[in-house]
């Protein structure tokens, strides 16, 4: 039998080291299970990525303009960082390769000591991360490579009762102040449409089932979406209705009329800020579509909802605290008013702010 390629033993290198990221986070225990999860998730992603350009035929290495390969300070030829890679693999909104990114970026944020009040917050993005790698493998290299075998459900305690809602809201209240500002920087950057796709952030309804049993059951099953009728995305969408009525009463949706939100944020940061800074805000940072857009639920949750009944945009009391972290930097308050570069599309940010000064 001939020997197998290199590219080969990288790839059982690369589902060696995703099936250690996901024992140490499934493990017993409080100790650094986010962290090394995202450590061994990354190295697996990158033998992954280095497996499918060798099979290629393709170029590892660092090349200088000259196309010459370059060594480091020992010696050794670069080979191209992850970062490269995925560049080259993915789009820039490939939701697989801004879940990555977001891994990436946290690793260096995470405190210790509130690892897993983190890792409950971001719970579904670190489920994604590994059903994206999985995907990926399984679509360069075959059903036959599937991790699926080796890995099971766990058994778990968790938030998944009554006062789940209530469990988030203490939660958030223990994660570091930096930390959530991360994230909340990380997805306000976002466009929508990859907020939502569950290859960034993969999060389920569930629904307990108490029918009949078969001998072909499982304990849990996955819907896609895309296959349902019409029908059944209307009976989920009941579902989710019944679930928001009842973890989370009206009173504490927390939502807010825009002239709510000016008067809070003015109240707060040192330059003015009216109706106009406002539509000016919202229009920066894309936390909704303009006003003749045909779908107005293309939001950025977090900070805006769109209000089918009253057929009017509301925001977030996340919004205004948005706001005023970000407008309180005077730089920032004039890139978001387009000060700094003459301000053409907001006179009246330009007038204002230098009467203030």
């Amino acid at each position: 039998m001939a020997p197998r390629p290199r590219w080969y033993h990288q790839l059982q290198a690369s589902k060696t080291e995703a099936t250690l990221a996901v024992d140490l986070y499934n493990r017993s225990g409080t100790e650094r299970q986010l962290e090394a999860f995202i450590v061994h998730m990354c190295m697996a992603w990158l033998k992954l990525l280095q497996s499918k350009v060798e099979r290629d035929g393709g170029d590892l290495y660092i090349r200088n303009h000259r196309g010459q390969r370059q060594r480091s300070a020992d010696g050794d030829w670069l080979h191209k960082p992850l970062a490269t890679l995925l560049a080259e693999e993915f789009s820039d909104n490939d939701p697989r390769r801004v879940n990555l990114n977001f891994f990436v970026g946290l690793r260096n944020r995470i405190e210790h000591r509130y690892e897993r009040d983190i890792a409950a917050l971001i719970a579904g993005r670190t489920q994604a991360f590994l059903l994206n790698y999985e995907q990926t493998l399984v679509g360069m290299f075959g059903a036959d490579q599937s991790l699926g075998e080796n890995l099971r459900f766990p058994l778990f305690l968790s938030s998944i009762t009554d006062d789940a809602a209530e469990a988030l809201k203490a939660l958030r209240k223990r994660v570091p102040k930096g930390v959530l500002e991360w994230v909340q920087d990380f997805d306000a950057n976002l466009e929508p449409s990859i907020n939502d796709d569950q290859r960034f952030d993969f999060r389920i309804y569930l629904v307990p089932y108490t029918g009949p049993k078969t001998e072909a059951d499982a304990a849990m099953t996955f819907v896609r979406m895309d296959e349902l009728t019409e029908d059944q995305r209307g009976k989920l969408d009941e579902v989710q209705t019944i679930i928001r009525e009842k973890q989370v009463s009206v009173s504490s949706l927390g939502t807010l009329r825009p002239g709510e939100v000016v008067k809070r944020v003015q109240s707060q940061i040192s330059w003015p800020f009216n109706m106009n800074h406002h539509t000016m805000a919202w229009r920066f940072y894309k936390v909704r579509p303009s006003s003749g857009a045909d779908d107005k639920e293309l939001t950025k949750s977090d900070f805006c909802r769109w209000n089918s009944t009253w057929r009017q945009y509301e925001y977030t009391e996340a919004w205004v605290a948005y706001l005023v972290r970000k407008l309180s930097d005077e730089q920032t308050y004039k890139e978001v008013m387009g000060v700094s570069d003459g301000g053409k599309d907001a006179p009246d940010a330009t007038a204002d702010l230098a009467a203030s000064a």
